[in-house]
């Protein structure tokens, strides 16, 4: 089970390197807009279009890294009253409750892509992108978030007890 686990985070964290370089990527291209268009009064006309298909790439695949670090958005009112395996149960089950939005995106965003290949469909710009490959963000997305639900099932299952990791907190 620990060699499942480790090998969801290698591929969340993989990902998250890659989406580091595009928010770099992102950020360059949005400054030379930005000088482009005030600087030389040219703008271009693919940046802009660019930069909505970057965003929706870290939107769609950070969303898996999120979940297995613990780190998406939530109330822990509740959590936070609750020690030991009633802690470990509610944790899972908020887990759980994740999968179906993400067996959803992955559905759905695959009808989407596939749809958009059989007709061709490209974006009504000059650069013509095919559209299903920023469709195909959704799906994947879908699926990333997927594995780390299960891998922060396998994580929050196999971590020690409250009273253990206190101890070993001490300890340290």
């Amino acid at each position: 089970m620990r060699g499942v686990l480790k090998g969801i985070e290698y591929v969340q964290k993989t990902i998250v390197y890659l989406l580091a370089i595009l928010i770099a990527l992102l950020a360059i291209i949005v400054f030379y807009e930005v000088i482009a268009r005030y600087g030389f009064r040219s703008p271009t006309i693919w940046t802009n279009e660019i930069s909505s298909y970057i965003l929706q790439f870290i939107v769609f695949f950070s969303m898996g890294y999120l979940l297995i670090e613990d780190e998406h958005l939530k109330v822990t009112f509740f959590l936070d009253k609750l020690k030991g395996k009633a802690n470990k149960v509610l944790r899972i089950i908020n887990v759980i409750l994740v999968i179906p939005y993400a067996a959803i995106l992955l559905i759905y965003g695959w009808n989407i892509t596939a749809s958009s290949f059989e007709r061709g469909s490209v974006s009504p710009t000059l650069l013509s992108v095919p559209l299903w490959i920023p469709y195909s963000f959704i799906c994947i997305g879908g699926g990333l978030l997927i594995l780390a639900g299960i891998g922060n099932v396998l994580k929050i299952i196999t971590e020690p007890n409250d009273a253990t990791v206190k101890e070993a907190k001490l300890i340290d």
